[in-house]
């Protein structure tokens, strides 16, 4: 008996070890389930391997890796199932970052405001250096090229993510063409939770590039159209 109580406190540390091991080379993380579930693992195996030799400072460690990794797991369970979005959020995390798990896309939405902009407003002004970034939810913008149009941009697409927090100038201008209304990002706010959450980063601008991409391509196709329209 006491050799097999001595295994499972060598089998606790070798689980600790790893864990932590896994932690570093980025195959587990440390907000995950998996990382504090081994951990509770490993505790309660060590725990059970002073029943022998009772350690009270040891004992003292292990219940508190176990209660931490419980509350760990708690939270990450009530930020997953317990996340709740309005119906504009709804469909920018929906049509825009949907692999984005639902505690990131709160985060991220956390620094956002819903701004509506009338026929004529200016969001973006080519040439001027700005942060803006915002989601087309309803409405349609403009967009131009030395005061020639280049494309539209309509709901569930995302307005100034070239410029975004590189301190370039925008472009060109977007304007409403029509009521328009937009999920607004703060860029103050934005940058920091980006700084903060290599996650949401890599995620944003995955997103962002695909859409440039998207966007582009429309560019080109509205400018061969309008050529075509002039020689015709």
């Amino acid at each position: 008996m006491a050799q097999l109580i001595v295994m499972v406190g060598v089998f606790g540390a070798g689980l600790y070890i790893l864990n932590y091991f896994l932690l570093q080379m980025g195959i587990v993380r440390g907000s995950g389930v998996v990382y504090p579930g081994l951990v509770i693992i490993a505790a309660s195996c060590v725990l059970i391997s002073m029943a022998e030799e009772f350690n009270l400072a040891g004992a003292i460690i292990q219940l508190a890796y176990i209660l931490i990794s419980v509350l760990g797991l708690l939270r990450g369970y009530l930020s997953r199932h317990l996340v709740r979005f309005s119906d504009p959020e709804k469909q920018f995390v929906a049509n825009y970052l949907e692999t984005l798990k639902p505690h990131h896309a709160r985060k991220l939405l956390n620094t956002a405001d819903l701004i509506s902009y009338e026929p004529g407003d200016a969001l973006i002004e080519e040439g001027m250096t700005s942060d803006y970034l915002a989601y087309v939810l309803a409405g349609r913008t403009t967009i131009l090229k030395n005061g020639q149009v280049i494309n539209q941009c309509g709901p569930d697409q995302i307005l100034g993510e070239l410029t975004f927090g590189i301190g370039l100038p925008a472009t060109a201008t977007v304007c409403a063409a029509e009521p328009t209304t937009c999920l607004v990002f703060d860029s103050q706010r934005l940058a920091r939770l980006l700084r903060r959450n290599r996650h949401i980063d890599d995620a944003l601008k995955a997103a962002h590039f695909r859409h440039a991409r998207q966007k582009l391509l429309s560019s080109n196709n509205h400018t061969v159209q309008a050529r075509n329209t002039a020689v015709a």
